[in-house]
């Protein structure tokens, strides 16, 4: 469903995408003039795997999931997108298939860029196109250490990993960092390579530990250390806990 939004709404909106934070008050609203923006609804597919289609879109409400599935139905997560994120962005500047299917995991409000506005911006404003190659590259690393993480490392620890990712844009309160809307049990399986069943034993016996406390969507993490600590030990240093970022 289609909305519409005055300038300065629209401006203010756009000024929480993090690519679009660099670009200048005049060329932000010429590229709110472009965008379409419309309402989603939970469950609902905003982009298809292999679909032809270039345009990018920034997610102003609700979180996504980007995500694949294979023959027999099988979900893998690749990663969670909160408000402020951006994807399709790679079948913009590469002019290829979609190589992932994004997923609305609740209600949200998306713009939808269309190629030549976005590239358009790019080509004229050097701290955007840096702010883009930069996102990309930071998902270069993280997704060498997600792979790293499955070939290398038990389950236990690849559910470490994946709660400590969460953690990195989770609310700091006082017992420790919440997650709000955090991934269903069966989304960390999908995410971490792992069965429903399985993680939720792991996080189970971290609450019973002390380590973090779960309540429906959301999960607070009590002992931050003793999971970076844990996984340090198992996997030893990664590039994702040396740095401080957030995709």
């Amino acid at each position: 469903m289609d909305e519409t939004l005055s300038p300065e709404t629209a401006r203010a909106r756009l000024r929480h995408v993090k690519i679009l934070s660099v670009v200048d008050a005049p060329s932000l609203d010429a590229l709110a003039q472009r965008l379409t923006w419309r309402r989603v609804r939970l469950g609902e597919e905003v982009v298809s795997h292999l679909d032809r289609g270039t345009q990018v879109f920034f997610a102003i409400e609700g979180t996504f999931n980007a995500k694949l599935q294979t023959a027999f139905g099988r979900q893998v997560a690749i990663r969670q997108l909160l408000p402020g994120s951006h994807f399709g962005e790679i079948a913009a500047l590469t002019e290829t298939p979609r190589s992932l299917r994004i997923v609305a995991e609740t209600d949200g409000l998306i713009a939808e860029c269309p190629t030549d506005a976005f590239l358009d911006l790019m080509g004229k404003n050097g701290a955007f196109a840096t702010a883009v190659a930069a996102h990309l590259a930071r998902n270069v690393v993280a997704l060498t250490d997600r792979v790293f993480e499955l070939a290398a490392l038990e389950m236990r620890f690849r559910v470490y990993a994946e709660l400590l990712r969460l953690a990195s844009t989770g609310e700091h309160v006082e017992q420790g960092i919440l997650i709000r809307q955090a991934p269903t049990h069966e989304g960390i399986a999908a995410t971490v390579g792992a069965q429903r069943e399985a993680v939720n034993r792991e996080l189970r016996a971290l609450a019973n530990n002390g380590v973090i406390q779960q309540a429906r969507r959301e999960i607070l993490i009590l002992n931050l250390e003793w999971l970076r600590d844990e996984l340090r030990r198992r996997a030893g240093a990664t590039t994702s806990d040396a740095v401080d970022w957030r995709l």
